[in-house]
């Protein structure tokens, strides 16, 4: 992967950008958890959960990435 440093920048503001636009939406779905309200099944409650935890999970893969392209711009500079 011999990316030069500006597309190196580009993609750690990209997954950074992505993974904290997932922590938000993760948010949300566990709003919708915690909130009572009428007609809420089990069902729907799961299917929040399931919703919340893999976007958390993306969310980390996506600070991950972005961490690795760091590292790897960094040891470009030196």
């Amino acid at each position: 992967m011999n990316f030069n440093k500006k597309t190196l920048q580009k993609k750690i503001i990209d997954y950074k950008r992505f993974g904290f636009t997932l922590i938000a939406l993760s948010t949300f779905l566990y709003l919708g958890v915690i909130i009572p309200a009428e007609g809420k099944t089990l069902v729907k409650i799961y299917m929040l959960m399931g919703g919340t935890v893999v976007m958390l999970g993306t969310s980390f893969l996506f600070f991950l990435k972005a961490i690795k392209y760091k590292k790897q711009l960094h040891s470009m500079e030196n």
